[in-house]
């Protein structure tokens, strides 16, 4: 990882030093921040760099959450937290779609 002289001692890193960490491939990484999915830092027209918080955004973009995960778990504390998509009753979601006959 490359320390950028910012004057604030701030760590960046290039998209491969990401990939390497994340164990994806650096293609991937650059595509991301070519379509805008993932902030950045961009030095000319070339030089990229990915700030801890960018990285976090990566983490967040690629996350898949099971069913009836909660997502306050900690911060909420257990049984109160709330359960992502739950409409406060004990049955089950609503299927957004409805499913075809099998022929």
């Amino acid at each position: 990882m490359s320390a950028e002289a910012t004057g604030c001692g701030t760590l960046t890193m290039t998209p491969k030093e990401v990939a390497e960490r994340l164990g994806i491939s650096e293609w991937w990484v650059r595509e991301q921040i070519r379509r805008g999915r993932v902030p950045h830092l961009r030095f000319g027209r070339h030089r990229i760099a990915l700030l801890p918080e960018h990285v976090d955004a990566i983490i967040e973009l690629v996350t898949v959450e099971p069913a009836g995960w909660q997502a306050d778990r900690g911060a909420g504390g257990g049984a109160s937290g709330s359960v992502r998509g739950a409409s406060g009753s004990s049955e089950p979601p609503r299927r957004r779609h409805r499913l075809r006959p099998i022929r």
